[in-house]
C-alpha cells in the first residue's frame, strides 16, 4: 500500500464534507442568507435521490444487468436512461422545493437559490460521496492490519480478502483526491442548476426550468460516456482525468451562468434571509 493513500483519503473525506459546509457559511456572511434554504436544498436531495430514484434504480439495474452486459447498445440506453431520470428527479423535486418550501408570500431570490444548490450538492457530497469514502477509509486501515492466518475462514472467503488486499495495494493514491476535487465541480454545477430553477419564478417562464433538465442530463450523458469509452481505451488513471476534464469544463460553464444571471444589487426582488 501506497504511504500516502490513507492521508489522502482522509484529506477526500474533509473536503467532501467540509467543503460544503465552508460555502453555505460563506454564502450566509456575506449574502446573509438564512441556513433553512440549505437544508430545503438537502430535503430535496434526501427525498428525491436517496429515499427514491436510487433505490429504485439499483432494484431496476440487478433485473436488467444480464442484458447490460451482454450488449453495448442495452448499456448506452441505459446510461443515457439514468441520466434522464437523475434530471428529472432532481430538477422536478427542485422546483417542487421552490413552490412547496417557500411561504407563499416570500419572494425568491438568486441568493437563496445559491444557498438551496449549495444544500442539494451538499448533502450528495457528504453522505453519498464522503460516505463511501469513509468506508474505504476504515477498509483500508482494517485489511492493512488483519493476520489472514489467524482467521478461520474458508478458502473462498480468504480468496476474497487477498484480493481486496491486492486491491489496496496497487491503489494509485491520489484518486480520492481527484474525487475530492469532483465534488468541488459538482457542487458548483448544483448551484448552477438551482439558479436555473428559481428562474422559472422570477421570470415567469417555465422553460428555465427544461433548461436545467437539459443542462442536467448532458452534464450526467457527457461524464458517463466518458468514463465508458476511456475505461476500455484508455489507463484507468487517464479515464478519470478524462472525466474531470470535462467536468471541469462544465463547472466553468456553471459560474458562468452562476454569475450571469446575478441580478443587479437594486434588483433584488426581496432580502435573501
Amino acid at each position: 500500500m501506497h504511504p500516502l493513500l490513507v492521508p489522502a483519503l482522509c484529506v477526500a473525506l474533509a473536503i467532501e464534507v467540509l467543503f460544503p459546509l465552508a460555502v453555505a457559511i460563506w454564502l450566509q456572511r456575506r449574502l446573509r442568507v438564512a441556513w433553512r434554504y440549505f437544508g430545503y436544498g438537502a430535503l430535496v436531495f434526501l427525498v428525491f435521490q436517496i429515499l427514491t430514484r436510487l433505490p429504485a434504480m439499483q432494484l431496476l439495474q440487478a433485473r436488467v444487468k444480464e442484458q447490460l452486459a451482454a450488449s453495448p447498445w442495452a448499456l448506452l440506453v441505459w446510461i443515457a436512461f439514468a441520466a434522464l431520470t437523475a434530471g428529472l428527479c432532481e430538477e422536478g423535486g427542485r422546483y417542487l422545493g421552490f413552490r412547496i418550501l417557500w411561504k407563499k408570500e416570500e419572494a425568491k431570490s438568486w441568493a437563496q437559490a445559491l444557498m438551496y444548490g449549495a444544500g442539494h450538492g451538499g448533502l450528495e457530497s457528504m453522505l453519498l460521496v464522503g460516505g463511501a469514502v469513509l468506508l474505504s477509509l476504515i477498509q483500508v486501515l482494517a485489511l492493512s492490519q488483519l493476520d489472514l492466518q489467524s482467521l478461520s475462514l474458508t478458502p473462498e472467503q480468504l480468496e476474497r480478502l487477498r484480493q481486496a488486499r491486492e486491491a489496496i495495494a496497487s491503489a494509485t493514491w491520489w484518486l480520492p483526491l481527484l474525487g475530492a476535487l469532483e465534488r468541488v465541480l459538482a457542487l458548483t454545477i448544483q448551484i448552477s442548476l438551482s439558479v436555473l430553477v428559481v428562474q422559472v419564478f422570477l421570470r415567469g417562464r417555465f422553460s428555465w426550468w427544461w433548461l436545467a433538465l437539459g443542462y442536467h442530463f448532458l452534464v450526467d450523458l457527457s461524464t458517463a460516456l466518458a468514463l465508458q469509452w476511456g475505461q476500455k481505451r484508455l489507463p484507468e488513471t487517464t479515464a478519470y482525468l478524462l472525466v474531470e476534464g470535462i467536468a471541469a469544463l462544465f463547472a466553468l460553464v456553471s459560474a458562468w451562468v452562476i454569475l450571469r444571471l446575478r441580478p443587479a444589487p437594486s434588483a433584488e426582488a426581496a432580502p435573501a434571509a
